[in-house]
């Protein structure tokens, strides 16, 4: 995670699923003087953030309803998915890509990125991802963040002793 944040000069966060949140469980705070930090502790709705997308995305389509279904889709900006069928766009993406986005839809202004960490099971146990103030999702700084937050999770998974198509 120090790496990650080095390199990108962003924010990093480690999230695990609780229930029907995400919750940061560790971070690594940007350097820059304007900086956007998920303080340890703090508890995210699944639907607008690309780290409970993420833990979405890794459960069969009748799970996550089940769990969307724990507490509404508010939306928290004009760019909130509130229906399943919006949100459904998102996990397909999410589960074809190995990665999540949220670009604006928990917080203007705000873009992160997440991606999954596997277990020897591969099973999705963690989310690692990066948030910031890029210009926008398809920048070419949040495209490098992208590929430099998928590495660090496929680095972590292997550590956890997941190999892919094991």
């Amino acid at each position: 995670m120090q790496h990650l944040a080095s390199k990108t000069g962003e924010s990093v966060f480690l999230s695990v699923l609780n229930r029907n949140e995400a919750i940061t469980i560790d971070q690594v705070r940007s350097r820059a003087g304007l900086r956007v930090v998920s303080e340890v502790g703090t508890r995210l709705p699944l639907h607008c953030t690309s780290q409970g997308k993420v833990f979405l995305a890794a459960m069969p389509e009748s799970q996550a309803i089940r769990v969307l279904k724990l507490q509404p889709l508010s939306a928290y900006t004009p760019h909130t998915p509130v229906t399943w069928k919006d949100l459904a766009k998102d996990l397909d993406a999410a589960r074809r890509q190995g990665y999540a986005v949220e670009d604006g839809e928990y917080k203007i202004g705000l873009s992160s990125v997440s991606a999954p960490i596997r277990d020897a099971s591969g099973q999705v146990k963690y989310a690692v991802g990066i948030i910031g103030m890029f210009l926008r999702a398809q920048s070419r700084d949040f495209r490098n963040a992208l590929l430099l937050t998928q590495t660090t999770a496929a680095q972590i998974s292997s550590v956890m002793g997941y190999r892919e198509g094991k």
